[in-house]
C-alpha cells in the first residue's frame, strides 16, 4: 500500500511524495523525481503569474471568487477525507485511517485535526507512547495549530487516562525498585567474598613476580663473574618462574575486575534486570508526563 510523505516548507511549498518510508520522514531534495511540488507564491510573483496587471475591477473581483471557490473545494476536500479517516479509525484500520489522514492534511494543512489524527494512528489513539517519536513532526503541527478551547476539550477526553497510566507506571516502578534492591542485597555477600579472594591472588602472583624477576635479574649480572653454571642455573629458573608467574598475574588480574564489577553492580540501583526495567518505565512515565503537560498548557 503507497504510503505518502508531506512536508510544508518555510518558502511555502507543499511537497508530496510517494514513498515506503514513514510517513512522517523528511522529504527528498526538491529535485527528486517523485515530488510533486505545488507553489504558493508571494503576492507580486502571484500577480505577475495570473496576469493581473491591467485587469479591470470586475475581473480582480471574478478571479478573487475563483481563488476562493477553490480554496472553499479544498477545504471540503478536506472535510470529507478527514470523515473517512475517522470513519475508518473507529472501523479498527489503523493504515487506511493513517493515509486518509495524510490526504486531508495535504489539502488542508492549516486544520489541526489531521495531523491529530496521524498521532492517534501512531499512539492507538493515545494508550501506547513507545512510537510516538516516529510522528514527532505531526504531534508538534498539531498543537501549534490548535486553539486553547480545543486544546482543553482534548484535555478532558484524554489526560484522566494518561494519568491513570502513569500513576500505575509509578507503582510498577516502585515494585521493581524495590526487586532490584533485594536482588543486590541477597548477592551482595557472595560478591564481596568473590572480589577480596579474587584480590588477595592478585596480589600474591603479582608480588611472586615481582620477586622472581628482581631474583632473575640479579643472577644474571653475576653470570659472567662467577665460574660455574650455578648461577646460570639459578637466574634460569627464576627467569622462568617470572614468566609464568606474569601470565598467571595476568590471569588472576582479569578475575579481579570482574569480580569488581560484580560487586560494585551491587552497590548501584539499577543493575539487575528489574532495575533495568525500572528504569526504562522511569523514562516511559517521563515521556507521558510530558504529553500531558502539551494538552494542559
Amino acid at each position: 500500500m503507497e504510503e505518502r510523505n508531506m512536508e510544508l516548507d518555510d518558502d511555502g511549498k507543499i511537497k508530496l511524495k510517494k514513498t515506503g518510508e514513514d510517513l512522517l520522514a523528511d522529504p527528498a531534495p526538491e529535485d527528486a523525481g517523485d515530488d510533486i511540488v505545488i507553489e504558493v507564491p508571494d503576492f507580486e510573483n502571484f500577480r505577475q503569474e495570473d496576469g493581473r496587471v491591467g485587469l479591470s475591477d470586475e475581473e480582480l473581483a471574478a478571479k478573487a471568487r475563483e481563488k476562493e471557490e477553490r480554496a472553499a473545494q479544498k477545504k471540503t476536500r478536506a472535510e470529507n477525507l478527514l470523515d473517512e479517516a475517522e470513519s475508518l479509525f473507529a472501523a479498527g484500520d489503523l493504515v487506511g485511517a493513517g493515509e486518509k489522514y495524510l490526504d486531508s492534511a495535504a489539502e488542508y494543512a492549516a486544520d489541526w485535526r489531521p495531523w491529530f489524527g496521524v498521532v492517534r494512528v501512531q499512539t492507538k489513539d493515545f494508550t501506547d507512547f513507545h512510537d510516538i517519536y516516529d510522528c514527532q513532526k505531526a504531534y508538534d503541527r498539531a498543537f501549534r495549530r490548535m486553539s486553547g478551547e480545543e486544546r482543553a476539550a482534548l484535555a478532558e477526553r484524554y489526560v484522566p487516562s494518561m494519568e491513570s497510566m502513569l500513576a500505575a507506571n509509578a507503582e510498577e516502578v516502585e515494585r521493581l525498585t524495590a526487586e532490584d534492591e533485594a536482588e543486590r542485597e541477597a548477592s551482595r555477600g557472595a560478591r564481596q567474598a568473590e572480589y577480596a579472594g579474587a584480590t588477595r591472588r592478585f596480589i600474591l602472583f603479582a608480588l611472586l613476580f615481582a620477586v622472581f624477576a628482581v631474583a632473575g635479574g640479579v643472577l644474571a649480572a653475576f653470570i659472567s663473574r662467577v665460574r660455574g653454571m650455578q648461577i646460570l642455573i639459578f637466574a634460569i629458573i627464576c627467569i622462568a618462574a617470572a614468566v609464568v608467574f606474569l601470565f598467571v598475574a595476568a590471569w588472576s588480574a582479569k578475575k579481579f575486575f570482574a569480580a569488581k564489577s560484580a560487586y560494585g553492580a551491587t552497590l548501584r540501583p539499577g543493575t539487575t534486570p528489574s532495575g533495568k526495567k525500572a528504569a526504562k518505565l522511569t523514562d516511559y512515565g517521563e515521556l507521558i508526563r510530558s504529553i500531558v503537560s502539551d494538552f494542559k498548557a
